[in-house]
């Protein structure tokens, strides 16, 4: 991570982790909401433990991006759910299934 962060970030209220989101990492809150939704439909029903993964991925990302020359995290159409699956595939998550919505 960027930083140690005081797990109490993970129970701040959705409006103000989506600012930590925006401030660290420069994710629109669309973007920030499909990660949660999908997380969330995907088997990370608990919100501490969702926003880890979402610390996490973004982490991930913004490393490979930022490897890549990229100043701003973009995903490109249809792109983020596949970062997504490959993401949780990695740490040994079943996919249950992608919602038609995306």
């Amino acid at each position: 991570m960027k930083n140690k962060l005081n797990s109490s970030l993970y129970e701040w209220p959705d409006l103000a982790f989506h600012h930590y989101c925006l401030h660290m990492y420069r994710l629109n809150r669309g973007t920030y909401n499909t990660i949660d939704q999908w997380l969330f439909d995907n088997g990370y029903p608990e919100i501490k433990r969702r926003r880890k993964m979402i610390i996490h991925f973004l982490d991930l990302m913004a490393q490979s991006q930022a490897a890549e020359g990229r100043k701003f995290l973009s995903f490109g159409k249809g792109n983020l759910i596949v970062e997504l699956s490959q993401f949780t595939a990695g740490h040994d998550m079943r996919v249950s299934g992608v919602l038609a919505a995306y």
